[in-house]
């Protein structure tokens, strides 16, 4: 049985500004800009008090990816795919580039198994490894700079202590029309499939003991809780969310999270396609001192970025 771990947690909250009914939240990752520029005007407070609950634990419900917006599902990990660490997953190798194809697949096979899908494509991925352990004040803007391809995906990051969502609704509405072009009209027709962006997050190490991944219970959302952020970068403007603070919001974790726990998470769902709210916040949270483990190894984790199918 679990024993008794934190109750609540300490969670970096966009900061609910004024400024924000004028001004779109913005990060500049665009290389060699002027350096006059102000490279964002995102501004941070870390909330102490935000109510957590233990999966572990008997007396916590169970979430569900229909109804909280997330749930944990057990997936033995597939060793076969010769993933051991952050560093088995990269760019400008074969060996490491059939061990992230192989990920995927398996990935694939998972979620079509799990849910019934019909068609699943990857969008995006990351690897991340925690460097360091804090609440953040500012986002954490990286520099690609000498990356292959300017890419975040040719780079370990660290673990995301930001409240955030993997994609707006306008922005998933792009990267929807994006991978399906070219493909049979089809699969853009709503009427026909239900389509969801999920995010399959994993560890990679054997135990999570640092760092470990929170969300948010949807149902406990409201539209207006998120503003939507854009990113800019050489070539293009993603758009992200960042959550602002409401106290009715309740997080969930699972503590001593293995490699064979993965988590699967809503980022879209052509079901409600302009709706914010229905996309899981989530972040790293930071372990207080006395519960964390002395020598606790950094966290390492790989996350999908997939769209999904179902037939009506």
């Amino acid at each position: 049985m679990a024993t008794q771990g934190p109750l609540t947690a300490s969670l970096s909250h966009l900061c609910d500004l004024p400024l924000y009914k004028k001004e779109t939240p913005y990060e500049i990752w665009a290389e060699d800009i002027d350096p006059t520029i102000t490279k964002t005007n995102v501004k941070l407070e870390i909330v102490h008090d935000c109510a957590l609950h233990d999966v572990r634990l008997p007396s916590t419900d169970q979430p569900s990816l229909e109804t909280h917006g997330f749930e944990w599902a057990h997936r033995p990990f597939p060793t076969e795919c010769g993933i051991k660490t952050a560093n088995d997953v990269g760019f400008g190798d074969v060996v490491k580039q059939e061990s992230l194809i192989k990920y995927i697949d398996s990935t694939f096979n998972f979620i079509k198994e799990k849910y019934g899908c019909t068609k699943v494509m990857c969008w995006d991925w990351r690897v991340r490894h925690s460097k360091s352990t804090h609440p953040r004040t500012e986002p954490n803007i990286y520099s690609l700079k000498g990356k292959e391809g300017n890419e975040l995906r040719a780079t370990q990051i660290n673990s995301s202590h930001l409240i955030h969502s993997d994609g707006s609704p306008g922005f998933m509405k792009k990267v929807l029309a994006s991978v399906t072009a070219g493909e049979d009209e089809k699969w853009n027709d709503t009427s026909k499939y239900r389509i969801r962006g999920l995010t399959v997050w994993c560890p990679i190490v054997d135990v999570v003991e640092s760092d470990p991944l929170v969300l948010c219970d949807i149902r406990t959302v409201e539209d207006s809780d998120w503003d939507v952020v854009e990113k800019v970068l050489d070539h293009s403007v993603e758009e992200s969310m960042y959550l602002k603070r409401r106290q009715r919001h309740q997080w969930y974790w699972m503590s001593d999270q293995t490699k064979n726990d993965s988590i699967v998470m809503n980022i879209w769902d052509s079901f409600h396609p302009d709706s914010r709210r229905y996309s899981a916040p989530h972040c790293s949270m930071v372990l207080r001192d006395g519960d964390i483990r002395p020598n606790a190894r950094p966290r390492e984790s790989i996350e999908l970025r997939l769209l999904a199918w179902n037939e009506l």
